[in-house]
């Protein structure tokens, strides 16, 4: 089967992998002239990452064994964890290296403008062209032109979320987060990439730049680069796939990112494998996508939960996260699957109950309640 693929990011290169692994005649469409620039990424991955590529230690630019979590009363809690923070472009570099070795073909510079009656509209170096293929997958980020052409555009919310690179002194195997109303309805943070340089960022739904300042001020080192762009936030409703089974969404194109952070490299990557699986065996990729989606369901209600707490209720949530025995079950488990580890959080940490209620009254509330305001 000809396949063409718009977006070279990891959802796009790694379903090019997959697919070009199968036999198929696959092309990626990407718009710009290198892949994996502009980064607009933190780069924190879990371990899962190398559940789905063999462990690449080019790519990683730190390895973290701790968070340090800080408190709106100052406290500060530090939890082990095991992740890694990745060269992002070079983690795009490597995936599309991987996909042209199995048979993928790259286009670049060449930007996806819509479909024709045998396939997609190309636009290279001024000129529209007709690309003949039997399916198309979107890959193309959160404003993903392929939805939009293929008419399974709907609205969506968006983080704005903007990052700057910071010199200075830092723990390499430590990452920072700030919780609190100083930061409305998400957090800041500080990744290492090395001893002497962190990105520092934020995202929100409004006023990012505001907070943009406000945690970077906590950083007085000089200030070499930044980044901005729209994180999606998570929605079911968002559809993945046209009536005919032509077209397909993945990763950010499909929203299928964690609401809690804002990640979405291991989800995306998860969402490809699940599609070109779905394909082999002719299954329904939307409904083949129920257990990612499980995941992601949990996810979005603990941020609306998050959402709604006051500074004194992150004090205690941060405060008992410390134990020990929470801990242990936040190291064991990867954060991107807490399916597997919720229930026993509140085993090992009963105070946890008296965040439930609160978790499921959102399961009650309508999808767009929490997230105006």
């Amino acid at each position: 089967m000809r396949i063409g693929i718009v977006g070279a990011g990891p959802s796009g290169s790694y379903a090019a992998l997959l697919l070009s692994k199968q036999g198929h005649e696959v092309h990626v469409f990407e718009e710009h002239e290198e892949v994996g620039k502009p980064v607009q990424c933190t780069g924190i991955v879990t371990k899962g990452l190398w559940d789905l590529i063999p462990k690449e230690n080019s790519l990683i630019k730190t390895e973290l064994n701790h968070v340090k979590i800080h408190a709106p009363n100052g406290k500060t809690t530090s939890i082990k964890v095991d992740e890694f923070v990745l060269d992002r472009a070079a983690l795009d570099i490597h995936l599309a290296k991987l996909a042209k070795t199995a048979g993928a073909q790259f286009h670049l510079g060449t930007k996806f403008i819509g479909f024709s009656e045998k396939g997609i509209k190309v636009r290279y170096k001024g000129k529209t062209v007709d690309f003949p293929v039997e399916l198309t997958i979107g890959a193309d980020g959160p404003n993903s032109e392929v939805s939009k052409e293929a008419g399974l555009w709907i609205p969506r919310k968006v983080w704005g979320g903007v990052q700057a690179t910071i010199e200075g002194k830092y723990d390499p195997n430590a990452f920072e987060v700030y919780f609190g109303s100083e930061f409305e309805r998400f957090f800041g943070w500080a990744v290492p990439e090395s001893t002497t340089v962190a990105r520092v960022g934020i995202a929100s739904q409004h006023k990012a730049r505001e907070m943009f300042g406000k945690i970077t001020r906590r950083y007085s080192g000089k200030l070499t680069g930044w980044q901005s762009g729209p994180i999606p936030i998570y929605d079911k409703k968002v559809p993945v796939q046209n009536k005919e089974k032509t077209v397909f969404l993945v990763g950010d194109a499909a929203g299928l990112v964690k609401a809690t952070t804002g990640g979405g490299i291991i989800t995306g990557m998860i969402s490809s494998k699940i599609l070109v699986d779905s394909l082999s065996a002719k299954k329904d990729y939307a409904k083949e996508l129920k257990t990612l989606r499980k995941d992601l369901k949990l996810h979005w209600l603990m941020r609306r939960m998050l959402n709604t707490f006051s500074d004194k209720d992150y004090n205690r949530l941060i405060e008992w996260m410390g134990t020990s025995k929470v801990q242990e079950i936040l190291l064991t488990y990867k954060r991107d699957f807490p399916s597997q580890y919720l229930t026993k959080l509140l085993f090992v940490q009963p105070k946890f109950i008296l965040f439930v209620k609160n978790f499921i009254k959102q399961l009650r509330l309508p999808s767009e309640g929490v997230w105006n305001g």
